[in-house]
């Protein structure tokens, strides 16, 4: 029981912090030749501008950490957009009711949901070559958001949705 009870804690713990990213980029680019960024000139993120401040001051640390550098004629622009999207509890309990004899047996289930709606931020970003005017790069990353969080917290849940999405940026030469 005590191993049960244990697998059951993980599994909630591991479904409520991840990070579900996807990732897409133009195959025939070589990003080799990307070495400066600019944040787009008319970015609309969808975020408050508090939020959007922590966003760009996160990915600018994560760029330089990657080697890149900030530049007013840069070779890329990055791009942000986020929709906010509420979803039912995923959390619930399952209750069962069942009998039966002479080998007929009648049974009825459900669940109950717990807790209360859950909030989740999907956050878009795009690379575009700044000489080509082409997207070449994207990430799309969703995790669970917390709107009335701290703004310590909200750093923190942006610097990990960051991290997460920029992982595989440049992509890999295949060879």
């Amino acid at each position: 029981m005590k191993h049960i009870t244990l697998f059951f804690f993980l599994v909630l713990l591991i479904s409520c912090g991840s990070t579900h990213t996807v990732y897409d980029y133009d195959e025939q680019q070589d990003f080799s030749i990307y070495k400066t960024y600019a944040f787009y000139p008319e970015m609309s993120s969808g975020l408050n501008d508090l939020d959007q401040k922590r966003l760009l001051m996160v990915t600018e640390a994560v760029m330089q950490s990657k080697g890149f550098t900030k530049s007013e004629t840069p070779d890329i622009y990055i791009n942000f957009k986020t929709i906010i999207n509420k979803t039912p509890s995923r959390n619930s309990i399952g209750v069962g009711v069942g009998g039966g004899s002479g080998g007929i047996g009648i049974g009825v289930g459900g669940s109950i949901p717990i807790g209360g709606p859950e909030t989740f931020l999907e956050l878009t970003i795009d690379f575009v070559d700044v000489k080509k005017d082409e997207m070449v790069w994207q990430a799309i990353a969703e995790k669970r958001f917390h709107p009335n969080a701290s703004p310590d917290t909200r750093t923190d849940f942006f610097q990990k949705i960051i991290e997460k999405s920029l992982i595989k940026y440049p992509p890999k030469k295949k060879k």
